[in-house]
């Protein structure tokens, strides 16, 4: 009995250690800066596209004014956002392809993260009052780098801003959480800026329900299954986004596979 109970728990580990090296040979995020223009009226310093590649930020401010990032508490730092000025553009490339999946979380497939915040008219505590957005732009998405189909317009890089942990004590923690929020599951998109109005800092927390944030989109309505390349515009007279980063929504089957396993393995135990 006990080395069947031992086999068992070894089983259960190897299978849990196997599903967290399969999460991480995922790549999420962007990988390739294809092109890039400020444009005049970017943010001084803050030019290097490079900084929009990789995972959002969960802690700014290293060595100035360190913290977590929050709704309230935005990246940036020129090495943690990228910002584009009126009239210029930023495409990135993913080497693993965005897919449409209905099945994704409120059929969200791609994510992107600014560097907006909630105002606080309760500081420190968290309470919203209002939002520091910048914009408007557009997202297209291509398939080929040659043809592109637009997915969103008059976007705000401040709805949906980042949160990095969900084990914070308040909004302006100046220490990392233990608990890492979620870059990949989406908000629901049908959220508007009045559902955010009036909350306090942990009832956001609550309403996010593990996710890091970010602007959702789905790529449906473009007619393609699947993109490589996406591409942030900027109209002449906006005020410039700044961007953290490109998530791409994995595939939700992969996640029930792994659990399949696990529930298999560990009933094999009592055998």
């Amino acid at each position: 009995m006990q080395v069947r109970s031992i086999t068992g728990r070894v089983c259960v580990v190897g299978v849990l250690v196997a599903c967290v090296a399969g999460a991480w040979a995922q790549d999420p995020w962007a990988d390739q800066v294809v092109s890039y223009d400020a444009a005049g009226e970017a943010g001084m310093g803050y030019d290097d596209p490079a900084v929009a590649l990789g995972e959002p930020e969960r802690f700014t401010g290293e060595g100035a004014y360190p913290g977590a990032v929050t709704p309230f508490n935005g990246p940036w730092q020129a090495d943690e956002v990228v910002s584009i000025g009126a009239g210029g553009h930023l495409t990135v490339a993913f080497d693993e392809p965005i897919t449409d999946d209905p099945s994704h979380r409120f059929g969200v497939d791609l994510i992107i993260f600014g560097n907006g915040f909630f105002a606080d008219d309760d500081y420190p505590n968290g309470h919203v009052a209002g939002v520091f957005a910048d914009g408007p732009f557009t997202v297209s998405v291509s398939a080929d780098n040659v043809n592109w189909v637009e997915v969103a317009t008059d976007r705000f890089d401040g709805l949906f801003p980042t949160l990095g942990y969900l084990d914070l004590t308040g909004p302006y923690d100046t220490q990392p959480g233990s608990v890492p929020s979620d870059f990949t599951r989406p908000l629901d998109p049908s959220l508007t800026m009045a559902d955010f109005d009036g909350k306090t800092f942990d009832e956001i927390v609550t309403m996010y329900d593990g996710s890091g944030g970010g602007i959702p989109l789905d790529i449906g309505p473009t007619g393609l299954a699947s993109v490589n390349y996406v591409r942030i515009d900027v109209p002449a007279g906006a005020t410039s986004p700044e961007i953290d980063a490109f998530a791409a929504v994995p595939e939700p089957s992969s996640a029930a596979l792994l659990c399949a396993a696990v529930l298999a393995c560990a009933l094999r135990r009592g055998r």
